[in-house]
This record gives C-alpha cells, structure tokens and sequence, in this order.
C-alpha cells in the first residue's frame, strides 16, 4: 500500500519556531517494522511550520497515499483535525488513521464525537507493529477484529477491539530514518534526531498521562541494540552527519547501573555526538559517579523534573520529598559540565504571589539557568484532573488545543487564571531575567555562546527596553502572550478573547472555549468512571455557559 505518515507541528510556545526541531520517533519506528511491500513516506511537520496546508497537500498529489497515519497529542488534535479535513477534501478516497497520546485516552469520546466522520480508524497504544497489522487487514491478510488497539467503522460506526499488550521490545527493529520527507532537524547549529533506550516509568506522578500508554512499567531495549541504534543516527544522511540526539526515555536513570553501561558504551563508540537525557534527581543523585560517565559519553544537557520548591506541592503530585537529592543532583551534573535544564510546574490549589516567585528564586539559587516552568494541566485519565476539577478549580475542561503546559487550564484558590499566568511571566521576568549562556554553556557551545551573548542577547535587551517603554511592562505581556497564541495557529482559524491577557480589565475566566466540547470529542469517558463525586461535579461543570 502507498502510506504517509505525518506528525503534528504543534509545540510549547517557549520554543521559538526553529530553536528545536526534531523528527517523530514513534513515526519513524513504526516505518522500520513496516513490511517492505508498502511505500512509505513520512513527514514531520515541525519543520514546514510555515506551510503546514500547502505541505499536506503537495505530499498527498505528489504521493497519492491510500493511507494517511496521523500522530497527535492532546494539544495537537486541534491542528490534526484540520490536517484530516484537508486530506478528506484533497482526496476524499484517502483512509485516515489516527493514533498517538489524544488516540489513546481518548478514542471513545472521538468514535462518538461528531467529528467521527473524519476519521475511519482509531489505534490506541504502542502501533510499531500494529499499524502494520492495519494494513494487512486492509490487504485481506487478516481480519479487522484480529489488530488489538484498532477502533474501526462498520456501517459506519466504531467498533473496539480489545486492548493492545505493551509489545516486546526485543521484536522491535530499528527506526527507519530513510523514509523521511524533510531533513532538516536541527538543535541551534547542529543537525539532530532522536532515539530511545526504553520505555515507560515506575513512578506514579498523577499529574502525568503517560502511564495510559505504557501503563506502570519499564521495559528496557539490550545494549547492543542501543548502540546499534547511535551507529546507526550517525550514519551518514545528507552532507552533515548528527551531532545532536534526543534520547526520548520518560525516565533513563531508573535503572542506573544499566544506564551507566550504556555510557560507556556509546563512550566506545568515541563519536561526536551530543546527547540531551531525561532523568529524575533521585537517578542522578543515587551514585556520585554517574554525571562523569553520562559526560564522557556525550550527555551535555540533562532535563531535571523538578518541578516545585513546595513539599506540599509535591506530595500532590506523588512526587515525594525531593529538595535534598535535588540539590546534589544539580551540584553534581554541573561538577561534571553538563547543563541542567529544570522542569517547574506551577498553579497548585494553594499557589498564590509569593509561593510562584518562590519556586523561581529556588531555581535561581540552584544555579540553573535555564528553565521550562509550566502550568499544571488536568489531562484527561489524571489523578491531578479529578482532583482539580472536584475541587471546583479547573476553568477550562474540554478545549484541548490549550492543553500544553504553557496556558493556564486552572485557578488556585488565591488567583484567577488570567492572574496566575501573567504572575507567572512577572516572576520569571523579575527574577530569572533574560536567559544567559552558563560555564557549561559556553563550554559545549562555545561559538553559539559568543554569538548570543555579542550580538543576540543585546539585540533582545534593546527590544524588550523599547518595547517596555512604548506600551508599559502590560503591554509587552500582551503582546508576548498573543505571539504565543499564534506560533500554533497553522490554520488561521484559532480564536482567543485577548482580554484574557489584560490583568486590569473584567474579562473569560478561561482562555478555552466552552462549547469546544462539541468538536475535540466531548467530556472525557475515562475521568469519572468510577468517583461519583467527581461525576456529579463535572457534569455541572460542563453544563455551564
């Protein structure tokens, strides 16, 4: 069969259009255990950004799928939708599938959702081999009701197959990254990609939707499979090789002496390749000798959950009490020159001024530099949902396309929504300030730095002065704010009352729309299955005007 594959180009507003850019991994896996008799193309959108319409449709007339694989997270579905539409209209013969995140928690409400009529398979869960398992059904070669983890129409309505097991990772080959549309992903001034080591993570954070993938569990790939896969990155692809890899892993330090083995083995290997890891302080902080082998493989930046200062905080979202192996990770990743980035969340039930700057002059005085402080986000399935929304907190429910940590879904009980973002941004302002390229910075990216910090960060100063002096510190908050809003607009049809981000003026409580419910497949089924209270209170919610 003719196949294309496509991922979303939806991100987190902080990362500015072309700072980061890499492919789909789930993608590009699902096209290495494809059987060979299909053409496969796959096209990751986070590099046509700029022309998200005109790219889909020179990729359906150019390659004229008789499939179309669409990945999405919840925030993403918004833009998925319209990429569906587009292709129905282009060819309206083309099957459409949908899978990813979104798929996954939510493929009840989307089967019975008006929008159903878009989409004419469902998958749900892991689809590395699954999506094969599709087009073999649609071959003739099996049976529909045989592909666990498929929603699909007879007559016109979804049927569910039973539920896809976690796949074994030892029968997983390789991703295939030679089937790729576009080429130029990149992090700053080198080209990038993205693999992964393992999946899934043990701990239980209520606020995250992962375990609905993966469920409590961690599976790990062999080490030579590992290795196989950097040699295989490094593989030359084009006129410059990669010099930056992702390594995607939920949580790579939970086995840390298998991930120290990796180390030295991707050490061996003596290639020049940087490497960005995701890990728990706990991981990092369990064996002082780690952070020097993560160094002498490659690893330059580590990505930190650590969330909040708040211990209360914390406990609330089973995170536990982790200020003092915060503390020695950080001290021991930057010992080691590699550079930290932290992960905060802020917007709790009990969050007012003073505990949000709190949580900034706590990472301040770790010594880290670089930030991603989010909002929490009630995602559909998540403990913290049902919590937050028989509480009475959550302001918006069902406007997914907001749903991406940097846009506040919730209120506290001391701040409105409105008022906790633009704190938020005042805190960060004031007490982060402009970023600066740190020691380990400046020692991995020597040339970037001395760009940045000559040319660019005076250039941003100058701006941010000019523009505080012509519309107020407000004005600049607005203006930065609706920039925001439109990095994901693709389509030019998303809608924002912007007296949302006016904090002097009455205006929404929420930056969503209410009646969204209608389009992004309604009130989540999996939140109120079984807690009476919380059904009762979303249903009055969800009533409301």
């Amino acid at each position: 069969m003719r196949v294309l594959l496509a991922s979303m180009p939806d991100r987190h507003p902080y990362f500015g259009r072309r700072e980061y850019e890499i492919p789909s991994l789930g993608l590009s896996s699902m096209v290495g255990n494809l059987d060979r008799r299909h053409s496969v193309w796959q096209a990751d959108l986070a590099v046509r950004k700029w022309s998200v319409r005109s790219s889909v449709v020179r990729a359906v007339r150019r390659h004229k799928p008789e499939i179309v694989g669409l990945s999405s997270m919840i925030f993403q579905y918004h833009t998925a939708r319209r990429i569906a539409q587009l292709i129905k209209k282009e060819s309206p013969g083309t099957l459409i599938a949908l899978g990813g995140y979104h798929a996954t928690s939510m493929y009840r409400e989307l089967a019975s959702g008006p929008e159903a009529k878009l989409l004419d398979f469902i998958f749900r869960g892991e689809a590395d081999h699954g999506f094969g398992e599709l087009l073999d059904a649609l071959e003739g070669r099996r049976s529909m009701e045989s592909v666990a983890g498929l929603s699909w129409k007879r007559d016109g309505v979804f049927r569910h197959n039973a539920d896809r097991p976690l796949e074994d990772l030892s029968t997983i080959a390789l991703p295939d990254r030679d089937h790729r549309l576009y080429r130029l992903f990149h992090y700053y001034f080198h080209k990038a990609d993205v693999m992964e080591t393992s999946r899934g993570c043990l701990h239980r954070c209520n606020f995250c939707s992962m375990n609905q993938m993966y469920g409590p569990t961690f599976r790990r790939y062999s080490i030579d499979r590992v290795l196989d896969d950097v040699r295989d990155i490094y593989k030359r692809r084009g006129a410059v090789r990669v010099g930056h890899v992702l390594i995607a892993d939920d949580n790579i330090t939970l086995d840390v002496p298998r991930f120290m083995d990796i180390c030295d083995g991707i050490g061996a290997l003596k290639l020049p390749i940087q490497f960005l890891v995701q890990a728990s302080c706990a991981g990092i902080a369990k064996d002082s000798a780690l952070p020097r082998k993560m160094a002498d493989a490659g690893v330059t930046m580590v990505f930190l959950g650590i969330e909040n200062a708040n211990e209360v905080n914390l406990q609330q979202m089973k995170k536990g009490k982790i200020g003092g192996v915060t503390r020695t990770a950080v001290t021991r990743l930057t010992d080691a020159g590699i550079i930290v980035v932290g992960g905060m969340i802020n917007g709790f039930p009990d969050d007012d001024v003073a505990s949000i700057r709190r949580n900034y002059e706590y990472f301040r005085d770790l010594g880290i530099g670089t930030i991603l402080d989010q909002l929490i986000t009630p995602y559909p399935g998540t403990g913290m949902r049902r919590d937050l929304i028989d509480a009475g907190l959550v302001t918006n429910l069902y406007d997914y396309q907001w749903y991406n940590g940097c846009w506040p879904q919730v209120r506290t009980k001391h701040l409105t929504s409105k008022q906790l973002l633009f704190e938020k941004w005042m805190a960060r302002r004031e007490i982060i300030e402009d970023w600066r390229p740190s020691a380990q910075v400046r020692a991995h990216y020597p040339y970037f730095a001395a760009f940045y910090s000559l040319l660019i960060r005076p250039l941003i100063r100058f701006n941010e002065n000019r523009m505080d002096w012509m519309y107020g510190v407000v004005g600049r908050y607005q203006r930065q704010m609706m920039d925001w809003v439109r990095n994901n607009d693709y389509f030019g049809d998303m809608e924002v009352d912007e007296r949302f981000f006016d904090p002097s003026v009455e205006g929404p409580e929420s930056i969503g729309n209410p009646q969204a419910a209608l389009e992004g497949g309604g009130p989540p089924i999996k939140d109120a299955s079984d807690e009476p209270s919380f059904i009762a209170k979303a249903r009055g919610l969800s009533q409301q005007p």
